[in-house]
């Protein structure tokens, strides 16, 4: 942010910290009109308890870019030459100099002047320069001096040829080989910078670069910190471990979306908290995205704190063992997480020297087995539920067990094949909603609003427990459960009727289950699409639980499988057993029925004749009944025959 950007921000957080935390986001978002900016100012407020400790610190060190003059070629900086600018940096600009002493190129990083006139940052300047200088590794790029210049300190480092690893990772995609090996790099330069003390704080791709010869450079350790904070180092007793331990709860250096759990929280942070960051590099490189993707900071805070999604369940192609390595790394709690930078090391290794692959062709060809398996199965069990249904609602259970064993297969297909065909065709008008909701998305204001209104609904899930998969599973299955109750008793008539088909009790003056009765097609239309939206539920409950690597709500998923199980048989048997099978047709009282369920003393039969056609329960030796032995079948298509043999 610029000059007046940080006075704005100066002015919103002072004015914030005067509220409760809780309302803190919607005052900032309210007093800013710049969703970055106060993105930016959100996450500032989560270091600073009151007023005074916010007014007390200096702008924040990568927010500045203001404040630093470009200096021409040929410009002396000390005993350096200026010969080029490469870029802004975090802490200022970046040069190309030269060493006339020794011949070789340099890069010059300008510390802001705002900074280093305090005589407290340069001399904190000074020791982070100086720690870091005690590196000496071949993927650590080399600092080899402090210069001061007009008023602005210059660090002077090792010039390193290449690009960053984000602008790779913006070009191509790294294949797997080349992520371990990265990581590996990685977790040596990483040793032998806590070796010495020194914790970088900052590890995120834009401070790595990568060589023309795949060979990795660590940029900028120990001097994220520079400027940010007057603090001390120490010796944690309980662990032995070198921490860095602000005197006051200032800012921490760092880039959120990469930063570990205590050190988002202004914890004191060591050598574990660099591990984590490497966690989230290896997770960025193998699956193209980062593990959290929050934009607000009280979201991303939640997020990490909750743990990360495995890299494998994010990418199938990514070999389970690397995700395991990963999902160490990203342990929120640091005492499970790698110990040491050798011990990711070691892993990686172990990796590399193995080849790993993504998962074999024997787990394919066996994930095909179980499907070929599963599917005449899951359609066998179907019809045999169906079948054996038809059986005892018409009074065929001398009949029950000898239909032949491929039709247990057809009735299965037919009970599932339809709402497949419907949900399909919703799950293609879901989706062509989304692709126009892109589309709309690029007109700027509603765009803005879209991305407010999302990062509102995740908010409000994360407060109620919905982005956790037992929270989901649990309010999907009560919405189930009350949406197929409504449902049901909406639809009173229609579920009588089946009732009466089903249990052959008396039912007058029922509404029939014409194929082409409206009511019956408005209930499978609404049974559709409650199946669809509760097995869309069911899938991101499953996915959920998935990334988080928790058991936590098998059950909850389980119930809401099951009540899902039960709308299909709600959806497909009920009303398909008499659609196009065979009775017995009868007359009563000169009107042609049909019997479609029976008793010990009594038939229902279906006049289609009446008007409205009607379901009536008659005694078996009713004298208006007159049994003519014709079978047909109830409904052939719409319309029935009325001519008599």
């Amino acid at each position: 942010m610029d000059a007046a950007a940080w006075q704005l921000a100066k002015e919103i957080i002072a004015e914030a910290l005067k509220r409760q935390a809780s309302e803190r986001p919607a005052f900032v978002r309210a007093r800013c009109s710049d969703p970055q900016l106060a993105s930016e100012i959100t996450a500032l407020l989560t270091n600073y308890t009151n007023e005074s400790d916010f007014l007390n610190q200096p702008p924040p060190l990568d927010d500045l870019d203001g404040d630093s003059d470009d200096l021409e070629p040929g410009t002396r900086v000390g005993p350096y030459v200026i010969v080029d600018t490469i870029g802004r940096g975090g802490m200022g600009q970046v040069f190309l100099g030269s060493d006339p002493r020794l011949r070789r190129k340099v890069a010059l990083k300008c510390v802001l002047r705002s900074l280093a006139g305090s005589g407290e940052r340069r001399l904190r300047i000074l020791h982070e320069a100086r720690a870091a200088a005690r590196v000496t590794h071949p993927n650590v790029a080399t600092i080899h001096d402090v210069v001061e210049h007009d008023g602005a300190a210059f660090i002077v480092m090792e010039y390193v040829e290449g690009e960053s690893l984000s602008a790779r990772m913006r070009r191509e995609r790294l294949p797997i080989e080349r992520v371990i090996d990265i990581g590996r790099q990685l977790a040596s330069a990483l040793g032998a910078a806590h070796a010495k003390g020194v914790v970088h704080r900052d590890l995120k791709p834009a401070n790595i670069h990568v060589g023309p010869d795949g060979f990795v450079k660590v940029l900028d350790f120990g001097i994220a910190n520079a400027g940010r904070s007057i603090g001390t180092v120490g010796t944690s007793m309980s662990t032995g471990r070198t921490v860095a331990q602000p005197a006051t709860r200032t800012p921490q250096p760092g880039t959120p979306p990469y930063m570990s759990p205590e050190q988002l929280l202004g914890r004191p942070v060591d050598e574990r908290s660099d591990l984590y960051s490497l966690g989230v590099v290896l997770f960025e490189m193998a699956t193209g995205r980062r593990p959290f993707r929050e934009t607000e900071a009280d979201d991303l805070i939640l997020a990490v704190t909750r743990g990360a999604p495995r890299a494998d369940a994010e990418d199938k192609a990514v070999p389970r063992a690397l995700a395991d390595v990963i999902a160490k790394a990203l342990e929120p709690d640091c005492n499970a997480r790698f110990q040491s930078a050798v011990e990711i090391g070691t892993a990686l290794n172990a990796l590399q020297r193995r080849g790993d692959r993504p998962e074999p062709l024997r787990k394919l060809a066996a994930r095909v087995a179980v499907g070929m398996v599963t599917v005449p199965i899951v359609l066998g069990s179907v019809g045999f539920i169906a079948t054996s249904g038809f059986n005892l609602t018409f009074g065929r259970t001398g009949d029950f067990g000898k239909e032949p064993f491929l039709m247990y297969f057809i009735w299965g297909q037919r009970a599932l094949l339809p709402s497949v065909f419907d949900m399909t065709a919703a799950v293609v008008v879901v989706l062509g909603g989304q692709f126009a909701l892109r589309v709309i998305e690029l007109v700027g204001p509603i765009g803005r609003l879209m991305k407010r209104l999302r990062s509102a609904g995740r908010t409000l899930a994360a407060r109620v427990g919905l982005d956790r998969p037992a929270g989901l599973a649990q309010a999907l299955t009560a919405l189930a459960v009350v949406a197929l109750g409504a449902m049901v008793a909406y639809h009173a008539d229609l579920m009588r009727a089946w009732g009466s088909f089903i249990n052959t009790a008396p039912a007058r003056n029922m509404l029939p289950l014409r194929p082409d009765n409206l009511e019956r097609l408005w209930y499978r239309g609404e049974l559709d699409l409650l199946i669809l939206a509760f097995g869309f539920g069911l899938f991101r409950a499953i996915r959920l639980q998935r990334r988080q690597r928790t058991n936590d709500g098998t059950a909850p998923i389980a119930l809401l499988a099951a009540v899902i199980a039960i709308m299909f048989l709600l959806n497909e048997f009920p009303y398909r057993i008499l659609v196009n099978r065979d009775t017995e047709r009868v007359e009563y009282g000169g009107v042609r029925c049909q019997i479609i369920g029976e008793s010990a003393d009594e038939f229902l039969i279906f006049c289609p004749q009446t008007d409205p056609p009607r379901n009536r329960t008659i005694r078996r030796d009713d004298a208006k009944l007159r049994r003519i032995g014709i079978i047909e079948p109830a409904y052939a298509g719409v319309t029935v025959s009325h001519q008599d043999p």
